[in-house]
């Protein structure tokens, strides 16, 4: 009986499938463009017994190598661009999938398909994930999987649980790097808590599991150590970004602009051509460092400017908007802005739930919205884009779903 309503599950979202797939179809190329050739070539390079390039010419550590590893398969069979945009179709399927299920563990099962054909059909992020051979729709499904093996492993205590959610964290973090400095802050924060009686038990629970999921990054930390002579070196992409979110330049945003083409952007080029030349010929790891003490002088010197800039970050994350340069809007912006407004009231409103009602709010929720609040702050101090914030999506709809129906809905009723 369980097996067939697990299948009734995956069932209902058949359709979406199908949706999905037709996107992909419609809308894929079979050319490569933006970051999809940089994905490809580091699956070429595992398949040729190394991850990063020595060469200054090519990106060193740009990427984690999580979605790289995935692609391997289609690399070494040489396959169509085609094939790996389609598994971007089963990725969003299982995780709207896993979302629904999540979802019925807590609210209503009518009001669980609602909110998930809601976040289904959200086409913005859909147009982005599906038809391009990036880490969204992968991310996605890792987002979903962790959120619904965490709540199991909550309640349950089971050892599968935890250790699908350590995993499916621990792959996250390989595919994006920023949830290793989420990983790393939630367990800073937890460790007091272990030395409390009330919240020993909980919190051991916790660390435990984020300590796994860290653990399963450990290969590729020594491999980068191995490059760099660096503990817990990720990645050299951070310095650039923050480079560029730290810009004192009035006419400037906070969003991320590439080095090869600065040129190409006159007034760019003037206000930051003389830095980038005088550290375009620096070891990529010397050059992330001198990045991030440019940019800490930069926000040393311009506070207020940089604090502009952190609002300007905030709301290009909901509502892709400002930029520095000319950029043209989404045929769906309006469905963007629209959702993503809807999106942002009902998290200051479960924010302001969660510290309203915070005695009575179980840990899992606290654990969750940590993990929300730190990784939404992290990626608002880089040159943030709304990608970023859609595959939170699943996670960020649980919590609000939750806190509404237990302190609104019931209130209400």
């Amino acid at each position: 009986m369980k097996k067939i309503l697990l299948l009734n599950d995956y069932l209902k979202f058949i359709p979406l499938l199908l949706v999905y797939l037709l996107i992909c179809i419609v809308k894929s190329k079979n050319i490569l463009v933006g970051d999809e050739d940089d994905y490809l070539r580091y699956a070429n390079n595992l398949l040729n017994g190394y991850y990063a390039h020595t060469s200054y010419d090519y990106d060193f550590l740009w990427n984690g190598p999580g979605y790289p590893i995935f692609l391997t398969i289609f690399e070494f069979f040489n396959c169509s661009y085609l094939i790996p945009k389609l598994c971007n179709a089963l990725f969003l399927y299982f995780g709207i999938t896993l979302f629904f299920k999540t979802l019925k563990l807590l609210i209503p099962e009518k009001k669980a398909i609602y909110v998930a054909l809601i976040l289904g059909l959200y086409y913005p992020f859909l147009a982005q994930a599906i038809p391009f051979i990036l880490t969204e729709a992968l991310c996605f499904f890792l987002t979903s999987l962790f959120s619904y093996n965490l709540l199991l492993y909550s309640n349950k205590n089971s050892n599968k649980n935890k250790w699908l959610a350590a995993f499916s964290l621990g792959y996250l973090v390989l595919t994006k790097i920023i949830f290793a400095y989420v990983v790393m802050a939630l367990f800073a924060i937890t460790i007091p808590f272990l030395f409390n009686k009330k919240s020993h038990k909980t919190s051991r629970k916790y660390a435990i599991l984020l300590f796994l999921s860290f653990s399963f990054t450990t290969p590729y930390l020594a491999y980068t150590y191995s490059l760099t002579n660096k503990l817990l070196y990720f990645g050299d992409s951070g310095g650039m970004s923050l480079y560029w979110m730290s810009t004192p330049y009035e006419d400037e945003y906070g969003d991320w602009h590439s080095f090869t083409t600065l040129k190409e952007k006159p007034k760019l080029y003037k206000n930051h051509g003389s830095f980038v030349n005088s550290i375009q010929n620096l070891h990529p790891v010397d050059k992330d460092i001198a990045l991030k003490e440019k940019a800490i002088e930069n926000i040393k010197n311009n506070k207020f400017k940089f604090f502009k800039n952190w609002m300007y970050n905030l709301n290009r994350l909901f509502f892709n908007s400002p930029y520095s340069t000319e950029y043209k809007p989404s045929k769906s912006v309006f469905i963007n802005t629209m959702f993503k407004g809807v999106l942002l009231f009902l998290t200051v409103i479960t924010v302001l739930l969660t510290l309203k009602h915070s005695k009575k709010i179980k840990p899992i929720f606290y654990f969750l919205g940590s993990f929300i609040i730190i990784y939404i702050g992290g990626v608002s101090l880089l040159s943030s884009y709304p990608r970023f914030l859609d595959i939170l999506l699943p996670m960020l709809l649980i919590w609000i779903s939750y806190m509404l129906q237990k302190f609104i809905i019931l209130k209400l009723k």
